[in-house]
């Protein structure tokens, strides 16, 4: 399998922040360009870590996972965070106690209903189960915002159809007149606000707002101090290994993971646990040629972004875990129409060196194409390539029948 720099133009930033503190780790960033021509990018931020696949906790980590996340509006000519932004969860909804807490892995997107939207999985809302059952399946969530970023709506994307089902990495269209998301790539399942659509509704409608800017205006209130750039970041995986928690944590893996078990069972993370995909392989040619099977069961990674008449750009990954049970994950670029069906698809390839990589965010400003990804847990990382040059690696799927 090739990286991505064999393959295309290819410049990585590092864009971690780090504004709840040195105890936490910056992951999975998705980035988003507004009408207006601001960048910013939402970051998950939390207490645990896995640098080369081994798991790191945080002295002040609990029993499971807790998630905060972060805005951050970025320079885009260094791409350096000149403001970040604490995202307090003031939605109102009732919280129940669970190994997961937060809005984990959030994607942004833009319409015209809603202005700048998240969407994100969640265990910690209460749904309403007696006793208030915490062992429940993560859900997604709909989310917006205040002028400061804080999430002051939450509005869980449930119904029949999804109870007591996982429901994570949904792909949202960017820049639509109201929320549509790909529930499943390879099937091309849509899904609106209130869950399944009808065939007529499942469709992605353009924005009409044009370069109209995206809600929430930037805060007029100032923002966090923004330290200068950690110049000594690229040494944080040795530093924390070489730290007391560190060193503990990685001799005594096979303890922390027994602990994680339980929490993974319930994990948004879709590397958490060996998987399946509940689609059976299927067949797909490309430019002539068949496509291995690995294609099948592609999951979330960015947001979709129109890149032409009816055709909207994503990238997204696959997982599998190598002989010493670590995982190893690869990434595709696909394209799609406004029903969610694809027309056309990538080679595999790797975003990092490290196994663990997971794109959140893609953002096209002309012939400027940026992918934003976390590696390992533990870092947030900014692709820059040529939307030109992406498009010339994609080949065209056809599935064939029976």
């Amino acid at each position: 399998m090739k990286q991505a720099h064999e393959v295309l133009p290819w410049k990585v930033t590092d864009i971690s922040v780090y504004p709840y503190g040195p105890d936490y780790w910056s992951m999975n960033p998705s980035i988003h360009l507004d009408g207006d021509g601001t960048w910013r990018f939402v970051a998950r931020i939390v207490d645990y870590a896995m640098p080369d696949g081994s798991t790191i906790r945080s002295p002040k980590a609990g029993p499971g996972h807790q998630t905060k996340n972060a805005m951050a509006i970025l320079d885009p000519k260094t791409w350096r965070p000149i403001k970040i932004y604490k995202m307090a969860e003031r939605d109102g909804h009732a919280r129940v106690a669970c190994a997961n807490t937060g809005f984990e892995d959030m994607r942004l997107f833009h319409t015209d209903r809603g202005g700048l939207q998240g969407i994100a999985a969640s265990l910690h809302l209460d749904r309403g189960r007696p006793n208030g059952v915490a062992t429940q399946p993560p859900e997604q969530v709909l989310l917006s915002f205040d002028s400061e970023y804080n999430i002051i709506g939450a509005r869980p994307i449930r119904g029949e159809k999804w109870n007591g089902t996982p429901q994570k990495n949904w792909v949202p269209f960017d820049r639509v007149i109201e929320p549509r998301f790909l529930y499943s790539i390879d099937r091309g399942t849509m899904v609106g606000a209130n869950g399944a659509l009808s065939e007529s509704d499942a469709i992605s409608i353009p924005s009409g707002g044009g370069g109209a800017p995206l809600r929430p205006s930037p805060p007029a209130s100032p923002p966090i101090d923004v330290p200068p750039p950690p110049v000594a970041h690229p040494d944080r995986r040795t530093v924390l290994r070489n730290t007391d928690v560190g060193v503990q944590a990685v001799r005594g893996s096979h303890a922390a993971r027994g602990r994680r078990v339980a929490a993974d069972a319930l994990s948004s993370r879709p590397s958490s646990s060996h998987h399946r995909t509940s689609v059976a392989p299927g067949r797909v040619v490309a430019a002539g040629r068949a496509l291995p099977p690995k294609y099948r069961g592609l999951r979330g990674g960015s947001q979709l972004v129109s890149v032409g008449d009816d055709a909207w750009l994503g990238i997204a990954h696959e997982m599998n875990f190598t002989a010493s049970k670590k995982k190893f994950y690869w990434h595709v670029f696909y394209l799609v129409d406004g029903r969610g069906k694809t027309l056309s698809m990538s080679d595999p390839l790797k975003l990092a060196e490290n196994g663990i990589e997971f794109a959140a965010g893609l953002a096209i400003d002309g012939d400027r194409a940026v992918i934003s990804f976390g590696v390992d847990d533990m870092e947030c990382k900014l692709g820059e390539t040529k939307l030109s040059a992406v498009m010339e690696i994609l080949r065209p799927v056809v599935p064939l029948a029976g």
